[in-house]
């Protein structure tokens, strides 16, 4: 009979401790430095260590351990290794073959495949179901409705293209694939603060292979610096809050730099040659309107004069993204704004004709 006791007692206890072991709430986890680096091999049965060295890393930056031991699950996510590696190859295809001669329709070309009529008309469409909160984000944030409307367009379809992976799963992976370690480590704990600030739980962390998220596409680093909270309720929410949205994608253009009273610019032709040198948007490179125009820069588009008239007093850049042989444009501070969100001239150009062609379809 004692023996039995014993051995009930025995068992008692370690069902105590099996259970203490799985509340890891409580544990601490140690700190590790923004330079460690992790020294065991890239292999899989090492992919959950790993994710316990990002958490130190998380610690090291001041993310709570509650948050750290609560999210568990993480896992390797083989096909956005794949569509990593297919970017990477592509880059690296066109860095190691020759460099291709301007193509002078390539920016036309860019817009007309991202630019259509459908999409004009689906923002058109959508303009009059979510103007409530389009509006208020506009005025709070100071940029016009219809840069706020291209951005959600070009970014989500208006939402409808999201994303459904794991942000913290596809974040680990890639920076346990070592491409990009220190840009894809970084966002994981990035996005370790927003589930520490409670903003969101984890089932809302959803986004793309690469981690971009909601119906803006931001990357945690970008949620954390200009995620705004537009209807008030103490969240940010990027996926379904309309309000949270809009706010968020003005609040990321005001914080940068835009300026409500300029148009993004004006599409121009060149009566004379101009040194390519003179083009770009590097801070050196502004010039003010009568200046480019001594240099034979001109209006394309008569319909454009008022636009134009706008920039009058504003310091102005030549942008040519297919250089001599395709389109120039004059452009303010807002296309490098613009850039500020993706860094390509073909982008941004396509955001400032959409936004001006909702503000033509809708009568802004």
């Amino acid at each position: 009979m004692k023996t039995l006791l014993k051995i009930t007692a025995l068992c008692a206890c370690l069902a105590v401790a099996s259970c203490s072991s799985n509340k890891t709430g409580n544990m601490s986890v140690s700190a590790l430095g923004s330079d460690a680096t992790y020294s065991k091999a890239r292999t899989l049965d090492n992919f959950n260590d790993y994710v316990q060295f990002l958490k130190q890393k998380a610690a090291g930056q001041g993310v709570s351990a509650k948050t750290l031991n609560a999210q568990n699950n993480i896992s390797y996510i083989e096909s956005a290794v794949r569509l990593d590696q297919k970017q990477a190859g592509n880059a690296a295809r066109r860095k190691n073959q020759p460099p291709a001669p301007p193509n002078p329709n390539g920016a036309t070309n860019y817009i007309n495949k991202h630019l259509t009529q459908a999409k004009v008309n689906k923002a058109e469409d959508n303009y009059w179901d979510v103007r409530t909160s389009l509006q208020k984000a506009s005025q709070k944030y100071g940029v016009q409705q219809e840069f706020i409307l291209a951005l959600w367009g070009m970014e989500s379809s208006f939402g409808y293209y999201q994303g459904n992976f794991d942000v913290l799963s596809v974040l680990a992976t890639l920076a346990f694939d070592g491409r990009r370690e220190k840009l894809f480590s970084q966002e994981f704990i990035n996005a370790m603060k927003m589930l520490d600030q409670g903003y969101l739980n984890r089932v809302q962390m959803l986004g793309s292979w690469a981690g971009a998220m909601g119906q803006t596409q931001f990357m945690p680093t970008s949620y954390l610096n200009y995620a705004a909270d537009g209807d008030s309720d103490g969240r940010k929410d990027i996926w379904k809050n309309e309000y949270d949205v809009f706010a968020s994608i003005a609040n990321y253009l005001h914080t940068v730099g835009w300026n409500d009273r300029l148009p993004w610019g004006v599409e121009v032709q060149l009566t004379q040659p101009v040194d390519l040198a003179l083009s770009g948007t590097e801070k050196g490179k502004a010039r003010s309107l009568k200046d480019w125009q001594a240099r034979g820069i001109m209006l394309k588009n008569s319909a454009e004069a008022q636009k134009l008239n706008a920039l009058s007093s504003a310091n102005l850049w030549l942008v040519q993204p297919d250089k001599q042989v395709g389109r120039a444009f004059l452009v303010s501070n807002n296309f490098r704004t613009i850039l500020d969100w993706n860094r390509s001239n073909y982008y941004a150009l396509s955001v400032g004709m959409f936004a001006d062609r909702i503000k033509a379809a809708v009568g802004l």
